[in-house]
């Protein structure tokens, strides 16, 4: 029997490629964001050459970049790419410009790229654009579809800023300023004849630095669950979130139980935040998130969906806007140096780092 069959058969999962068979070999979930606000981004080729060395098999891209998809072309690495919010509204409003679209970022790549993902807006929902979303999502669809391309999904990315409550997660609602957009994005996502899939970003760090969780908590670190929500034990708030997203969904969408969400970024910063952003904590929880995801492991309220997730992100970002830590997400510093010790775990089995005496 064939590695594509077995792993079918043991993850229940397609294989991440597109019509004509480009596959990823190993089916991994992991995967890293390549954000490039930053001044000396390693270029293309050498980022490329970065992931092969580290062992990243997925990467996400916010927008599209040509001239990264041209260094990825034959590389067996699978890519996500990114659709800007600004260009929403045209997407949104013509099928002729999904069209276009698809023509210059992806069209000329396949057969040479496993391109999984078409991220459709990033945090767009709430904000200015969140109206394009769910007619641009219909319309790259339709496009895919024509194509005879239509196993490469497209979902949208959101954060937990679309959530009214997160804590117990069987509580999990969306705000009522974004829950009619949120119900109208699932639908669309929802529509055709691939499992949907929805993009959360989840980032534990930030419920931490607020004063809201314990660091073992956060970090995956504890040595006994904290909450207990329903009869089932929550260790770590990553599942928290993931969950609280399931449950706000099943409250909205008949048949919502269907869809399966990805954390499309989440990370922990090295430094910009005091005692919060050292590289010591930055490596507990990054190396536990990859580790998480690897073992392909379902949450406390969802066991059978794996969640599959990206790592944010690849480089230091000292052009990012915001607060100071979030330049600071980065695995590499720009000259290609580790900012602390981490492996790209390749097995299940890969052991993760505990603090022994977690601080409150």
């Amino acid at each position: 029997m064939s590695r594509f069959w077995i792993a079918l058969i043991l993850y229940g999962l397609a294989a991440i490629h597109n019509h004509i068979g480009t596959a990823v070999a190993d089916f991994d979930g992991l995967g890293v964001c390549y954000g490039t606000l930053g001044t000396d981004i390693p270029d293309p080729r050498t980022t490329v050459q970065v992931c092969h060395s580290y062992g990243f098999k997925k990467i996400r891209l916010f927008k599209p970049d040509l001239k990264m998809m041209d260094a990825l072309i034959n590389q067996n690495i699978a890519v996500s790419i990114g659709i800007g919010n600004d260009e929403l509204p045209n997407i949104g409003t013509a099928l002729s410009s999904a069209e276009k679209w698809y023509s210059t970022n992806v069209k000329p790549y396949i057969s040479k790229i496993a391109i999984e993902y078409i991220v459709v807006g990033n945090e767009a929902i709430p904000g200015p654009y969140a109206k394009w979303v769910a007619s641009a999502v219909r319309n790259l669809k339709q496009v895919l579809l024509q194509s005879d391309q239509d196993s490469i999904k497209v979902t949208t990315a959101v954060s937990t800023s679309v959530l009214g409550a997160t804590i117990p997660p069987s509580k999990g609602i969306f705000k009522a300023e974004t829950r009619q957009m949120m119900v109208e994005v699932i639908q669309s996502i929802s529509e055709g004849r691939s499992v949907p899939v929805l993009m959360v970003h989840a980032y534990p760090y930030r419920y931490h630095a607020a004063g809201l969780i314990r660091q073992d908590f956060a970090t995956f670190s504890g040595h006994k669950p904290y909450y207990h929500d329903n009869g089932k034990n929550y260790w770590n708030m990553l599942d928290v979130l993931v969950d609280a997203f399931y449950s706000a969904i099943a409250k909205e969408i008949r048949g919502g139980n269907q869809l399966r969400l990805i954390v499309g970024a989440s990370g922990w910063p090295s430094a910009g935040n005091r005692r919060f952003t050292t590289p010591a904590l930055a490596a507990i929880y990054n190396q536990n998130f990859m580790r998480r995801v690897v073992r392909r492991q379902g949450t406390p309220a969802q066991p059978e969906k794996f969640v599959d997730g990206f790592i944010y992100a690849l480089f230091n970002e000292n052009k990012k806007p915001g607060d100071p830590a979030d330049q600071h997400f980065g695995l590499l510093n720009t000259d290609k140096t580790p900012v602390y010790h981490f492996v790209v775990p390749q097995s299940p089995m890969f052991p993760p780092i505990i603090k022994s005496n977690p601080e409150s």
